[in-house]
C-alpha cells in the first residue's frame, strides 16, 4: 500500500522516468501513452478506495460479530451468574454497539443484569433504546421483557400505577410468549401490587398462576414461594380449606427441595395462629421462638402469644423489632401493638397507638386513592375491551369488504362465464345456421341440377322428335321446293350438332349450330320466311292454328324461331328488337297463354307436336 501510494504521488512530468513503476503496478497496461497516464492514476485511486471500504466493512462486521457473541455469553449467564453477565456487558465499549437493533438488545440485557444483581435503577436511560425499538418491532418475548423491566423501574420509582400498566401489557402477551420464567415473574410482581390494593383474590390468583409456570419449567423453589404467598392470601381471606389444599401441595415439594422450607415457614406461622387451637399455637411458637426470625415473623409471633393470652411476652417480643419502611408492615406492627395494649389494660397507650394507626392508614388510603392503582386493572380491562371492540369492528368491516370484493369477483366470474357460454351458444347457432344454409344450398343445387337434367332430357327429347319429324318429312316430300328443302336440311344439321353437344357435353360438336346461327343472322327476313315456309310444309295444321288465332306473318315468323329450338334469349339476340318482349306478350294474349303459366318455346313445340 505504501509503495502504491508513493507511486501515485509522483508528478507526471516525465512519463519515461516512471514507466517501469507503472508496468510493475499496472501490468495490464503496458502500452500507455502520455495522454492516458492521468486516467490510469484515477483508476488506481478508485481501486485503493474500494479496497479501503472493503477492509473497513470487514472490520466493522468483525466488531459486530464480536459484540453479538459477547451478548450471547451474557444472556446465557443471566440466570445462573447475573454478576458475570453484568461484567461481560460492561466490558463492551459503547462505540461498538451499532444500530438500533443491537442497541436495543444491549439495553435490555443490561437492564436484566442490573435487576438480577439487585441494583434498583430508577432511570430509563439504560432501558430506553429497548423501549423505543422492541415495543413496536420486537417479538412477543422481546416485548414481554421490555414491559417487565419497564415496570420494575416504575416500581423502583414508586410509580405503582405505571408499573401495573406495564405488567398488564406483559399479561396481554401470555398466549404468544415462550419465556415462561419471566411471565411467572410478571404474575408475582403484579400480585404484589394487588396486595397493596387489598385485592387478595387477585393476589392469590396471580401467585397460583406463577406457581404453575414455575413448576412447569422445573423452578421448584420459586414454585414453593408462590404457593406460600397463595397460602398467606387464603389465610387473610379466612379460607382454611383452600389453605389446607395448598399446604398439601407444598409439603411434598419441600421434602424434595429443602431450600423451599424458608418460604413455607412464615406461611405456616400465620396459618397456625389463624386456624389452630391455643395449645397448638403455643406448642408451635415455643418450638420456634429461639430461631432467628424476620421482622414479619417476629410480629406474627407477638400476635400469636397475644392470642393465647401471654400478653407480656407478646409485648416483649414486639418491642424487640422495628417495622420496615413498608407502610403495610408499619400498619401491621401498630395493629398488633394496639391489640396487646388493650388486653394488658393500657388503654391510654392503646389510644395513642390507635391514633397513629388511623393517621397512617388514612394517609395510605389517600395515597392509594390519589392514584389509579385501585382501578388500573378495570381501566386496563376497559381499554382492552375497547381495543377488542375496535379490532372486532375492523374485522367486520374488512370481512364485509372482502365479502363484497369476493361477491363482485364471483358475480364477475359468473357474468364472464355466462358471456362465454352465450358467445359459444351464438357461435354454435351461427355454425348450425351456416351448416343448415350450406345443406339447403347443396339441396337446392342438387334440385337445380336434377331440374336442369330433367329439362335437358326434355329438350333433347323434343329436339330428337323434331329431327325425326324433319327426316320423315324430307324422305316423304321430296317434291318440296328447293328453298324449303334447304331450310329443312340446314335445320337437321343444326339439330344433329346440338344433340351431339348436349349428349357428349362437348362444345366442339356445337360448331355447325353456331355457324348456322351466325349465317342466319345475316339475312333475318329471308331466314324467318324460309323457316315459316318449312313449317308450313311440315306442320300445316300448326300453321293453320296460328293463322286462325289472328297471328300476323311477323308473329308467326317469331314463333317459328321458338319452334326450331331457339330459346328466349337466343330469339331476343337474333331479332335485336326492342319490341321483342311486347311481341311475346301480344302472342300470349292471342293464343290465350297465361304470362306465367309456361315457357312460350315449350308451349309452341308442344302445340306443334300435338297438331
Amino acid at each position: 500500500m505504501q509503495v502504491i501510494t508513493k507511486t501515485i504521488d509522483y508528478k507526471m512530468t516525465d512519463i519515461s522516468a516512471y514507466k517501469d513503476k507503472i508496468e510493475i503496478y499496472f501490468p495490464h497496461r503496458l502500452c500507455f501513452k502520455e495522454g492516458k497516464l492521468r486516467q490510469c492514476k484515477r483508476a488506481h485511486v478508485r481501486k485503493l478506495f474500494s479496497i479501503l471500504v472493503t477492509v473497513m466493512l470487514l472490520v466493522a462486521c468483525g466488531k459486530d460479530a464480536s459484540v453479538l457473541q459477547q451478548m450471547d455469553i451474557a444472556e446465557n449467564l443471566m440466570e445462573t451468574k447475573p454478576d458475570s453477565a453484568l461484567a461481560v456487558l460492561e466490558s463492551i465499549p459503547a462505540s461498538d454497539v451499532n444500530g438500533k437493533e443491537m442497541a436495543a438488545r444491549y439495553a435490555l440485557l443490561k437492564s436484566m443484569a442490573l435487576d438480577k444483581n439487585s441494583i434498583d435503577t430508577t432511570e430509563f436511560d439504560v432501558l430506553q433504546p429497548a423501549i423505543d425499538y422492541y415495543i413496536k418491532k420486537g417479538t412477543s418475548d422481546e416485548q414481554l421483557r421490555t414491559y417487565y423491566y419497564q415496570g420494575r423501574i416504575y416500581q423502583n420509582q414508586g410509580d405503582d400505577d405505571s408499573a401495573m400498566r406495564s405488567f398488564m401489557n406483559c399479561c396481554d402477551l401470555r398466549q404468544s410468549v415462550t419465556d415462561s420464567l419471566l411471565l411467572a415473574h410478571t404474575f408475582v410482581a403484579q400480585g404484589t401490587l394487588y396486595l397493596k390494593q387489598y385485592k387478595t383474590k387477585e393476589f392469590v390468583r396471580n401467585n397460583m398462576e406463577a406457581a404453575r409456570l414455575y413448576g412447569a419449567i422445573g423452578r421448584n423453589a420459586l414454585e414453593i414461594k408462590s404457593y406460600t404467598k397463595a397460602i398467606d392470601g387464603y389465610v387473610m381471606m379466612n379460607d382454611k380449606s383452600a389453605a389446607d389444599s395448598i399446604i398439601s401441595i407444598c409439603m411434598p415439594l419441600v421434602q424434595k427441595n429443602p431450600d423451599g422450607e424458608a418460604y413455607l415457614f412464615p406461611s405456616l406461622v400465620s396459618y397456625t395462629i389463624e386456624f389452630c387451637s391455643h395449645d397448638d399455637i403455643k406448642a408451635f411458637l415455643d418450638e420456634y421462638q429461639d430461631m432467628e426470625l424476620t421482622t414479619d415473623e417476629t410480629m406474627d409471633f407477638a400476635r400469636g402469644y397475644s392470642k393465647i393470652g401471654e400478653h407480656d411476652k407478646a409485648l416483649k417480643i414486639l418491642s424487640e423489632t422495628t417495622p420496615a419502611e413498608f407502610i403495610l408492615d408499619s400498619l401491621k406492627y401498630i395493629a398488633i401493638k394496639i391489640d396487646i395494649l388493650e388486653k394488658l389494660g393500657q388503654y391510654e397507650q392503646a389510644l395513642h397507638a390507635y391514633k397513629d394507626y388511623s393517621a397512617m392508614h388514612e394517609r395510605y388510603q389517600n395515597d392509594l386513592l390519589s392514584h389509579d392503582l385501585l382501578f388500573s386493572d378495570k381501566k386496563h380491562q376497559l381499554e382492552m375491551k375497547s381495543l377488542m371492540e375496535i379490532q372486532e369492528r375492523d374485522r367486520i368491516i374488512w370481512g364485509t369488504l372482502f365479502g363484497i370484493f369476493g361477491l363482485v369477483i364471483l358475480v364477475g366470474w359468473l357474468y364472464y362465464q355466462g358471456y362465454i357460454n352465450r358467445t359459444k351458444r351464438i357461435l354454435a347457432e351461427k355454425e348450425n345456421e351456416n351448416l343448415r344454409l350450406e345443406q339447403d344450398n347443396l339441396r337446392k343445387e342438387k334440385e337445380k341440377a336434377e331440374l336442369e337434367t330433367a329439362n335437358l332430357k326434355l329438350e333433347i327429347s323434343q329436339l330428337e322428335d323434331e329431327r325425326d319429324n324433319l327426316k320423315d318429312l324430307q324422305r316423304e316430300q321430296m317434291e318440296m321446293a328447293k328453298p324449303i328443302q334447304d331450310v329443312i336440311k340446314s335445320r337437321l344439321d343444326m339439330l344433329n350438332a346440338l344433340l351431339a353437344k348436349e349428349i357428349t357435353n362437348n362444345d366442339s360438336y356445337a360448331k355447325p349450330y353456331n355457324k348456322w346461327i351466325e349465317t342466319v343472322r345475316n339475312d333475318k327476313k329471308q331466314f324467318m320466311d324460309s323457316t315459316r315456309l318449312a313449317f308450313a310444309a311440315s306442320h300445316p295444321k300448326f300453321m293453320e292454328y296460328l293463322e286462325n288465332h289472328g297471328l300476323s306473318t311477323d308473329e308467326i315468323n317469331y314463333l317459328c324461331l321458338y319452334a326450331i329450338g331457339l330459346r328466349g334469349k337466343e330469339v331476343g339476340e337474333y331479332m335485336q328488337l326492342k319490341r321483342h318482349y311486347h311481341i311475346s306478350s301480344d302472342i300470349r294474349k292471342k293464343l290465350g297463354i297465361d304470362e306465367h303459366q309456361t315457357n312460350i318455346g315449350i308451349y309452341v313445340r308442344k302445340l306443334m307436336k300435338q297438331l
